[in-house]
């Protein structure tokens, strides 16, 4: 696939993230606690994932699979709860705009570190002078957002 067909895909998906929070920002209203909301909604992931992996063929992995696997790689499911909750609590508190700009420069910020010192295996991408300044205007872009008119 060609970088710029990807790309375009990742726009969408952050479209669909913005719609995401949305949505369960309704459904913690509609329920009386932002972990219901939570809940309900990994419950309907969990179910359509058992759905495709049907549809796909794709098994459950293995348990000595899974006991090989080191003990910090099951933390997205965590982080993920993390995530969804407090964009369901931020956004009837901040808007939208301003609850995934947050998040959008808080993602931007870590992924920047991570590309600079290797984290995770991911390769190295050194820090220079353009990064550190997409850096700069993306912290700039926050602050101008939050700004009254």
């Amino acid at each position: 696939m060609k970088p710029q067909l990807l790309i375009l895909i990742a726009l969408v998906v952050g479209g669909l993230l913005a719609l995401q929070g949305m949505v369960n920002a309704q459904l913690g209203k509609a329920l009386s606690h932002p972990l219901q909301a939570s809940f309900i909604q990994f419950s309907v992931g969990i179910l359509c994932l058992v759905i495709l992996m049907f549809l796909f063929g794709i098994k459950v992995p293995a348990g000595q699979a899974l006991g090989e696997i080191p003990w910090y790689l099951y933390t997205g499911g965590l982080l993920g709860i993390i995530y969804v909750t407090t964009v369901l609590v931020l956004i009837p508190r901040i808007g939208v705009a301003n609850a995934v700009l947050a998040i959008f420069v808080g993602q931007m910020l870590l992924s920047i570190s991570a590309d600079h010192f290797g984290w995770f295996n991911t390769p190295v991408k050194t820090m220079g002078l353009s990064r550190t300044s997409g850096c700069v205007l993306l912290l700039a872009g926050l602050y101008l957002l939050q700004a009254r008119a």
